[in-house]
């Protein structure tokens, strides 16, 4: 389930605004000024700026054993992002954050792609707006154990991500294993 409180003390005591801001830049997420407002970043608010390829590529590094791949555009011959992965994260912690993923899919609030064709491991989220209905987001990665995909979905106002971005994950993951993508 879903705690905000838990990942700003977690954040704020256990992991440290130096540790956070590194792996932050590491993925290319933007927190801003970090020691400010770390309780919020360390739950992805606050000054927390990340596009939905940062996010799919923070995912593809947890499917990945905790080496974040090169994003690609391209995938033939002519794409020039060839460079070997780069180790984030332990490859211990990447599989225990795997396992909450996947945890948040069957019983959490990313239950909708619990229909999905394959096993999905997944975080949704909610970005909020000023004076507007929040970004609804989800992420995540498929499948589950033998990972050959990671994605994010971001619906613009959503509100939720677990009612409004993960039934279009889901729909990504059917549409990748029906075209067989996923064995």
């Amino acid at each position: 389930v879903s705690c905000n409180a838990y990942f700003a003390q977690l954040g704020t005591y256990a992991v440290g605004a130096d540790a956070l801001k590194k792996t932050s830049d590491l993925l290319g997420i933007s927190t801003g000024n970090l020691k400010d407002s770390l309780p919020q970043a360390a739950y992805g608010q606050g000054q927390v700026v990340a596009s939905p390829f940062q996010l799919a590529r923070a995912a593809a590094t947890v499917a990945n054993g905790g080496s974040m791949p090169f994003g690609r555009w391209v995938t033939d011959e002519s794409n020039a992002r060839i460079d070997p992965p780069v180790p984030i994260l332990d490859p211990v912690q990447a599989r225990l954050l795997g396992e909450y993923m996947r945890g948040v899919v069957t019983s959490g609030t990313g239950k909708a792609l619990a229909t999905a064709p394959v096993a999905v491991a997944g975080k949704t989220g909610t970005a909020e707006l000023e004076g507007k209905p929040s970004h609804a987001w989800f992420i995540g990665f498929a499948p589950y154990g033998a990972p050959k995909i990671a994605f994010a979905v971001l619906v613009e106002n959503g509100q939720y991500g677990g009612t409004a971005a993960a039934p279009i994950a889901r729909d990504i993951v059917a549409a990748a294993a029906q075209l067989g993508l996923l064995q």
